[in-house]
């Protein structure tokens, strides 16, 4: 009885300092002091791409061919460094600290508007579609194994609720983004340890794929929604001025290593996860890869409950990122003290994010638009337009790299940007949106015969009774 006790009281005091704040928890001079070595602003910056956007590259791969798709994804690292570079060069010619002021500065109040828009808007939606991978693969991991589980937590929403407000609503109220880099090394390791078990069990689903179902194609049509995910997986200019301030030496180089080891280990992290989703599925590969594999499979489930952990350890970078446009937009207006601002805005954010990602399961669809009418304007277009108005005249030649570079990252946002309004009415207008959430794959029946055989008589006892229960 007394530990029955203990155990109330300890579970009280979490959700006090998890839902209420306490400053004594969650702030401490050590804290709000503490500076990132190369290594974890790397491991920072890394962690804000290998979201949910990485699990969409096999996605990718099926809308541009997988010949293709390795050159897209180059290409868009190869951008996403350019771009945090020049990045945080204008806002060390300009003076300031954050993305924010250095737009206010160049582009002047319609810019930092136009600005304070999008870097929430991405964040925000990263953190929707976070929602929906955990209430996607955390359902099937509960319900592999308690197979007798109540309905109500084999419910997506009921999952995605208690998994908010129990796990990451606490870690997002964490106030400095340098202690973060521990979960955000914990988080590389899931990530690795996932691709892995994908690799395994990719090799041993192929034979009960014809080749005819999977279509592995080179080269497709559907370029610009390839490049809508992948831009969408690379963003992290909207976190690159917290992680360079959080870095103990704030210089030029030393994040030029940031940005060069972040985007090479992305892109190997890409590949290989796009590679090993889509030469194994092809053309029926789904937005999230998870859901191409079987609910009773006991290695994806393991893959599963990895992923939903590192998406959860992934989501208060993003939800920091909101916090803080939201603070600079509302200064003014909200006269609480700085404690209080920070857990009702926190827990405003997350309350959103849980809302609105219940209105549907399609990650893919997600994934596209975001990257394309969002992260477009904030990875290319912005911080192409205040490089070329803030870089200082050089005598170098017209067709050098510092001239050329931001041009070409600003033509290639506009176009990415005209592409994102184009899609949505090809989507519906023409292709329509579909997603086979919680659809059990035809071929697991073949796979795993056992498990489909308990699944019929589990089926069966539930409903034999229910019938009883109706005629009582």
């Amino acid at each position: 009885m007394d530990t029955l006790l203990k155990f109330n009281r300890r579970i009280k005091r979490y959700i006090k300092r998890a839902m209420i704040g306490s400053t004594h928890f969650f702030i401490d001079e050590d804290e709000i002091h503490r500076r990132s070595s190369i290594a974890g602003a790397s491991y920072n910056l890394i962690n804000s791409i290998v979201g949910s956007g990485v699990i969409g590259m096999s996605y990718a791969f099926r809308q541009s061919g997988y010949l293709t798709g390795i050159l897209l994804l180059g290409i868009v690292a190869i951008l996403t460094d350019y771009s945090t570079t020049i990045l945080i060069r204008s806002g060390q010619i300009a003076k300031v600290t954050t993305y924010q002021e250095l737009v206010y500065n160049v582009l002047g109040k319609s810019g930092f508007l136009w600005l304070s828009l999008v870097q929430f808007l991405y964040p925000f939606i990263c953190l929707i579609s976070y929602n929906i991978i955990i209430g996607d693969t955390v359902t099937k991991v509960l319900h592999r194994l308690w197979p007798t589980i109540p309905y109500l937590f084999q419910n997506r929403y009921v999952i995605i609720f208690l998994c908010s407000c129990f796990v990451t609503l606490p870690l997002s109220l964490y106030r400095n983004i340098a202690k973060l880099s521990q979960i955000s090394l914990m988080g590389l390791i899931l990530v690795l340890t996932t691709v892995l078990i994908l690799i395994k069990r990719g090799s041993d689903t192929i034979p009960f794929l014809s080749a005819e179902i999977r279509d592995v194609r080179m080269v497709n049509t559907n370029l610009a929604e390839s490049i809508g995910v992948m831009a969408f997986a690379f963003m992290c200019q909207h976190n690159s001025f917290l992680i360079f301030h959080s870095m103990s030496e704030k210089t030029l180089p030393r994040w030029r290593t940031v940005t060069l080891i972040t985007t090479t280990i992305a892109f190997v992290f890409a590949v290989t996860y796009a590679l090993t989703g889509y030469l194994v599925f092809g053309q029926q590969t789904e937005g999230d890869l998870l859901e191409n594999y079987c609910h009773w499979d006991t290695l994806i489930n393991i893959a599963r409950l990895i992923y939903a952990i590192n998406i959860m350890l992934t989501f208060p970078l993003e939800c920091l990122v909101c916090r803080q446009v939201i603070e600079i937009l509302s200064y003014k207006w909200m006269n609480f003290s700085s404690d209080r601002r920070h857990y009702i805005i926190t827990s405003f954010i997350v309350a959103a994010s849980v809302i609105l990602s219940l209105a549907t399961d399609c990650l893919g669809i997600v994934l596209e638009l975001n990257g394309l009418l969002v992260a477009s304007s904030l990875a290319y277009i912005i911080p192409a337009l205040c490089y070329l108005k803030l870089k200082p005249t050089t005598t170098t030649a017209h067709f050098s790299l510092d001239n050329i570079g931001p041009y070409m990252i600003l033509i290639i946002g506009i176009v990415l940007t005209i592409s994102g309004f184009v899609l949505p009415l090809r989507h519906v207008f023409v292709e329509g949106y579909y997603c086979q959430h919680g659809t059990e794959p035809r071929y697991c029946s073949r796979m795993f015969p056992q498990m489909t055989n308990r699944t019929n008589v589990i089926f069966e006892r539930k409903t034999i009774e229910i019938l009883d229960s109706i005629h009582k």
